[in-house]
């Protein structure tokens, strides 16, 4: 199965969110989740998208307030940063190439 790319994967995360209709998105079945206001949470993430846990986080992010999962996708590890607040919302994304010694943390 072919991989989709980061960018991919976000695009089809903003259509989903903007074709569901806030209050409404529940009383949709099957095996479609809504993103509720566009956030893409943790339990989303892990559901739904291949990836390995990581003991660390590049060092611009404090590990005390935020966690990090990684993913392999169209020549790059894509580290994904995740709030531990509330529903544990994605915060950010960061690309490395992948290179001898591509995670410098």
């Amino acid at each position: 199965m072919k991989r989709l790319s980061l960018i991919s994967l976000l695009s089809i995360t903003l259509a989903t969110s903007a074709l569901a209709s806030g209050a409404d998105d529940k009383a949709h079945s099957g095996d479609t989740t809504f993103l509720p206001d566009g956030a893409f949470t943790y339990e989303v993430f892990e559901a739904s998208v291949e990836h390995a846990d990581l003991e660390g986080c590049p060092k611009q992010f404090d590990t005390d307030v935020v966690f990090c999962r990684i993913t392999l996708a169209s020549d790059q590890a894509h580290i994904f940063v995740f709030s531990y607040e509330g529903d544990q919302p994605l915060m950010a994304v960061k690309p490395y190439d992948l290179t001898d010694g591509f995670l410098p943390f």
